[in-house]
C-alpha cells in the first residue's frame, strides 16, 4: 500500500521533482533527449544488474531517438483508447494479419521499450512506457507492495494475448494513478525511481551469499557468449526453469560451431515467468567457473550419459533441462571443476528406536531442518480451537501452519509412527494422517517411522503414496532430491 506521508516528501524532495521534471520534458514534447536516454540508465541501473540489459534498453532509445526526429509515429490521428491503441500497435506489427502471431510478438518482445516508450509520447495519459525489461520479476513485486491488480499473465505460447498483456498493465496503472491523484509524470516517477528503491532495487531478488545448491540445470548460449565465462563479475539473465532457486548450478553448453559444455554457473535470483521475455521463463546467473570443456561428442560416448533424453535429443530444447544430483556430480568429476557439487546431509540411520519419540527426535526433526525449515516454520502437536473454546490436538508436525479465528490451513502434516511392520498398520497410520490433512487442507500428507517414509496428495483424497522410501535410501542424492522437490521449503 502506497504510503502517503513517504510519497508526499518524496513528490517534494529534489530528487523526486527531478525525477517528474524530466518525465514531464519527454512526455509532453514527444521528443527523447540524450539526458533522458541517460536518466532512463541510471534509474534502471537500480533494479538490473545486467550491462547486456541496460545497454540493450539504451540503445533501443537512441534507435527511437532518430525515428522520432525522423518523424515516425506508431498511430494515426485520432481518438484512442488503451484497447484501441493496443490494437492498432498490433495491427500495424503484423501488417494487418498478414504475419502471424508469434512472430509480432517475436518483434515486440525484442523491441519492449522502443514501442511502448514511442505509444506513450503519442498517448501519455493513457499509456506508460515500459522499462523493466527481462525484470517483471520486479514490476510484479511493486504491484504487490502498492496494490496494483494485475491480471494472470498469458500462457507461453498465447503469444498475442502476451502483446495485449502491455494494455492491461496500462488499464492497471491507469486505475492506480486515478485512485492517489497522481499525473502521468509522477506515475512515471513513481514506477521508475520511488517503487523500485522502496521494495530494495537490485537487493530485492539477487541474493549474494549463496546458500548451497539444490538442483543443477542446462542452459544454452551460442558461440557469441563464449566471452561471458571470462567475466567473473558479470550477472545476466537466462533462459531457465521457473522452478530454479537461489544457489542451484546452471551448466551452460554452447551450441555449434562449439557444441561443448563451457561454464558452470550460480542462480542468483529464483526464476520467474515474464511475460514480454520472448522465451517466458527467465533467471539471473552470476559466478561463472569456465572448464575444461566436454563436447557433445563426449556425452554422447559417456557411459553415464550417452542415454540422458536429452543428449539424445542433440541437446534440442537445453534450457531449463533438470540434472538429477548424481548426473551433475559426474559431470563436474569428468570436468575436474572447482565448483560446489549437489550434496545432501546424510540421514543417520544408525540411532536406536526405542518408542516414537525416539523417531521424531532422531529423524524427523532433523529431516525436516534439512528440508529447509527453520523452527518457528512448523509446529509439533498443534493446537486448533473447535466449538466454544476447546482445543483439538492434531498432526505431530505442522509444516508452515496458518492459524486464525475460524480458519486453518498447512503446507504439510507429518504423522510420527514408532514401526509400521505391515500394510494393515500403514492403512490405519495412512487414515489417521488423512484427516489431519482434510482438516488443514494439507498439499502433502506425510507418514514416518523408522522404516520409512511415505506421502500423500489431496489429488486421490490422500490414498495412495506418491513417494516413499526408506532412511538408508534418502542417502542418495537423487531420492533426497525427489524428496525436497515435493515438500522441501522454496523461495517465492
Amino acid at each position: 500500500m502506497l504510503n502517503k506521508f513517504v510519497w508526499q516528501n518524496y513528490l517534494e524532495s529534489e530528487r523526486g521533482q527531478l525525477a517528474i521534471s524530466t518525465f514531464e520534458a519527454f512526455l509532453s514534447s514527444g521528443n527523447i533527449s540524450d539526458q533522458y536516454i541517460d536518466f532512463i540508465f541510471s534509474l534502471q541501473s537500480s533494479w538490473c544488474p545486467s550491462s547486456f540489459v541496460l545497454n540493450y534498453t539504451k540503445q533501443q532509445l537512441l534507435d527511437l531517438q532518430v525515428d522520432l526526429a525522423e518523424g515516425y509515429g506508431a498511430l494515426d490521428e485520432g481518438e484512442y483508447t488503451i484497447a484501441t491503441a493496443i490494437d492498432a500497435l498490433y495491427n500495424g506489427l503484423s501488417n494487418n494479419g498478414e504475419v502471424i502471431a508469434k512472430d509480432v510478438f517475436n518483434n515486440f518482445s525484442d523491441s519492449v521499450a522502443y514501442y511502448t516508450t514511442l505509444l506513450a509520447t503519442e498517448i501519455p495519459d493513457l499509456l506508460v512506457p515500459y522499462y523493466f525489461t527481462w525484470n517483471f520479476n520486479v514490476f510484479e513485486k511493486i504491484a504487490q507492495e502498492f496494490d496494483i491488480e494485475l491480471l494472470p499473465i498469458p500462457a507461453k505460447r498465447d503469444y498475442e494475448d502476451r502483446l495485449y498483456y502491455y494494455g492491461a498493465i496500462c488499464i492497471a496503472l491507469y486505475e492506480f494513478r486515478e485512485k492517489h491523484n497522481m499525473s502521468p509524470y509522477e506515475l512515471c516517477a513513481f514506477l521508475y525511481d520511488f517503487a523500485p528503491k522502496y521494495i530494495g532495487g537490485i537487493d530485492s531478488y539477487i541474493v549474494k551469499e549463496l546458500p548451497p545448491p539444490r538442483s543443477a540445470y542446462f542452459i544454452g548460449g551460442s558461440k557469441n557468449d563464449i566471452f561471458l565465462a571470462n567475466e567473473a563479475n558479470t550477472i545476466t539473465s537466462w533462459q531457465c526453469s521457473p522452478d530454479t532457486q537461489v544457489g542451484d548450478m546452471i551448466v551452460m553448453y554452447l551450441r555449434s560451431p562449439i557444441s561443448a559444455v563451457d561454464s558452470i554457473w550460480r542462480s542468483v535470483s529464483i526464476g520467474f515467468n515474464d511475460p514480454f521475455f520472448y522465451y517466458y521463463r527467465c533467471t539471473y546467473i552470476a559466478n561463472p567457473v569456465g572448464i575444461n570443456r566436454i563436447t557433445q561428442k563426449q556425452l554422447e560416448q559417456d557411459e553415464f550419459f550417452k542415454n540422458l533424453p536429452i543428449i539424445r535429443k542433440n541437446m534440442q530444447g537445453i534450457n531449463g533441462v533438470e540434472l538429477k544430483p548424481t548426473e551433475y556430480n559426474h559431470l563436474v568429476d569428468i570436468s575436474k571443476a572447482d565448483v560446489p557439487r549437489l550434496q545432501f546431509d546424510v540421514i543417520d540411520n544408525d540411532y536406536n528406536f526405542v518408542n516414537e519419540k525416539d523417531v521424531e527426535r532422531k529423524l524427523i526433526v532433523p529431516l525436516i531442518e534439512k528440508l529447509g525449515y527453520s523452527s518457528s516454520e512448523y509446529k509439533d502437536k498443534l493446537q486448533i480451537m473447535v466449538g466454544n473454546h476447546n482445543f483439538k490436538l492434531i498432526p505431530d508436525y505442522t509444516i508452515l501452519p496458518k492459524v486464525t479465528t475460524g480458519h486453518h490451513s498447512a503446507f504439510a502434516i507429518i504423522e510420527a509412527k514408532h514401526h509400521i511392520p505391515n500394510k494393515k498398520a500403514l492403512d490405519e497410520a495412512c487414515s489417521q494422517a488423512r484427516s489431519y490433512a482434510v482438516q488443514l487442507k494439507a498439499k502433502y500428507s506425510v507418514i514416518a517411522s523408522k522404516d520409512k517414509i511415505w506421502i500423500y496428495k489431496p489429488d486421490d483424497d490422500y490414498t495412495s503414496a506418491v513417494f516413499s522410501a526408506t532412511w538408508s535410501e534418502l542417502n542418495n542424492p537423487d531420492t533426497f532430491s525427489a524428496l525436497f522437490k515435493m515438500i522441501g521449503k522454496k523461495a517465492k
